[in-house]
C-alpha cells in the first residue's frame, strides 16, 4: 500500500468492515531533505510493555483445525491480525504451524498502537516491523522501524528514526541472504502541484551498515530469491499513477517494466518475483473500477492512489515486461504474498483471511478466514 497516513483511515476502515464481510467470487508541509539519510539510533522513544512478550501466559495460544491437510503444507506462516475491545482494535503478531495447526501469538501491541509492516529475518532469529507505538501525554507518535526476537523474548526495540515527525519509515524487506535490509522512507509533497507524498527506496548492510538512498519516488522492495534483483513500484507524486521498475539488487540500472494490452491498471502494489523468477506477481485494481471514486473512497476522504485499500486482485507479468495476467477474482483489499520454501504455494493475505494458491492462482485455499479485516503481512518460513 502506498501509505498517505493511512492509520486513522485504516481505523475507520477497520471498525466499518469488523460489522460485515467482504465476499469473493473464488474459493477460499514541512519538506525534510530528500538527501537526509536515517541512522541507527538507540533514542528511547514509547516501547511497549512486558505484558506484551511471548512468555506472557496471559497471550493466547490456540489450535487451528487443519482444513487443508490435502495439501501437506509445511513450515510456519508469521501474520499480523486484529481483535477489537469495544471500539478500539488491537493488532498482534500471530505464528501458525501448517503442519500441526498450533497458533501462538509473538506479540500484542498496547491500544493506540499501529503494526503495519513485518518481515521476518532469513535464518529466523527476528524481525523487523514498520511500528507506530502508541500515543502518550506527551504527544502523538509516527512510525519508524523496529527489530524483534521472534521467539518474543523481548519487545520491540527502535531501529531507525525518521529525520522529522513528518516523515515514515515502512516496508522493510530482507534480502534473501540477509546480508541487507530495504525500506521505504515517505515524505510530504514538496511543491503544491504534487498531490501525493514522496517516496524512496533505502538499503543497509545489516546489521552495521550506513542506509543508502537507490531509488527515487520508490516504494515496495522486494528482491529476487537469488537477492541480484529488485522490483518496486514507483509512484508519480503529481497523477497517483503507478509503475513497476526492475533494477540491480544495489539499485543500479533500473529499467521500467513496460507493460501491454487492452486493460493495463493504473495503480500496483505489492510486487514480488515468482518462485521461478520470471514473473512479477502485482496487487491491482481492476482499470475498469478504479475509474471513479468509490463510496468508502469518499467516506476516508482518499483517492485511488493504491490497490492495496481498495477491492483488488493479483495479476502476473514476465519479467521483460508485456501483457498482465490476471490470476484471481476476489476483489479484496490488503493483497500481499510470500512465497512457500518448497515454491510450490503461494500465501496470501487478504481482507478475507490468508489463503494460499499456486503460483498461477489455481488450487486457491483458505487458511485462515478471519483477520480483523485490515490490510497486514504474512511470511512463510520453514
Amino acid at each position: 500500500m502506498h501509505k498517505i497516513r493511512f492509520v486513522f483511515p485504516l481505523l475507520i476502515l477497520w471498525l466499518f468492515v469488523s460489522s460485515c464481510s467482504i465476499q469473493t467470487d473464488q474459493t477460499l508541509q514541512a519538506t525534510p531533505s530528500p538527501t537526509t539519510s536515517p541512522t541507527v539510533t538507540d533514542t528511547n522513544l514509547e516501547k511497549p510493555t512486558e505484558q506484551t512478550r511471548l512468555g506472557n501466559p496471559a497471550l493466547p495460544t490456540f489450535q487451528i483445525p487443519i482444513t487443508w491437510g490435502n495439501l501437506k503444507l509445511t513450515g510456519k506462516l508469521i501474520y499480523t491480525s486484529a481483535t477489537q475491545d469495544g471500539n478500539t482494535p488491537f493488532l498482534r503478531i500471530q505464528s501458525l504451524d501448517l503442519s500441526t495447526g498450533d497458533s501462538a501469538t509473538l506479540f500484542e501491541a498496547p491500544a493506540t498502537a499501529w503494526i503495519y509492516y513485518v518481515a521476518v529475518s532469513p535464518d529466523e532469529k527476528q524481525l523487523v516491523m514498520a511500528y507506530t507505538p502508541p500515543i502518550t501525554n506527551n504527544g502523538g507518535s509516527h512510525q519508524a522501524l523496529y527489530t524483534m526476537p521472534l521467539d518474543g523474548s523481548k519487545p520491540p526495540e527502535l531501529l531507525f528514526l525518521p529525520p522529522t515527525s513528518d516523515d515514515e519509515y515502512f516496508q522493510p524487506e530482507w534480502s534473501p541472504d540477509g546480508k541487507y535490509l530495504y525500506f521505504s522512507h515517505q515524505m510530504p509533497p514538496r511543491t503544491k502541484n504534487e498531490h501525493y507524498p514522496i517516496d524512496e527506496v533505502y538499503r543497509m548492510a545489516y546489521p552495521d551498515g550506513q542506509a543508502e538512498k537507490i531509488a527515487d519516488e520508490g516504494f515496495w522492495p522486494r528482491l529476487s530469491a537469488d537477492s541480484s534483483q529488485l522490483v518496486y513500484v514507483s509512484m508519480d507524486p503529481v497523477t497517483g499513477t503507478n509503475k513497476l521498475f526492475l533494477a540491480d539488487a544495489d539499485g543500479k540500472n533500473a529499467q521500467q517494466m513496460v507493460l501491454s494490452g487492452d486493460v493495463i491498471p493504473d495503480y500496483i502494489d505489492a510486487p514480488i518475483f515468482s518462485p521461478d523468477n520470471q514473473s512479477i506477481l502485482f496487487s491491482a485494481v481492476d482499470p475498469v473500477q478504479a475509474s471513479a471514486p468509490r463510496w468508502y473512497e469518499q467516506l476516508l476522504g482518499i483517492t485511488v492512489a493504491s490497490a492495496h485499500i481498495v477491492p483488488s486482485d493479483w495479476f502476473s507479468v514476465p519479467v521483460a515486461g508485456g501483457m498482465p495476467t490476471p490470476l484471481t477474482q476476489l476483489k479484496t483489499i490488503g493483497l500481499f504474498a510470500s512465497i512457500s520454501p518448497d515454491k510450490q504455494y503461494i500465501a496470501s493475505y487478504s481482507g478475507n483471511g490468508i489463503f494460499v494458491m499456486r503460483p498461477d492462482g489455481t488450487e486457491s485455499t483458505m487458511l485462515i478466514s478471519d483477520l480483523g479485516g485490515i490490510p497486514g503481512t504474512v511470511s512463510w518460513i520453514p
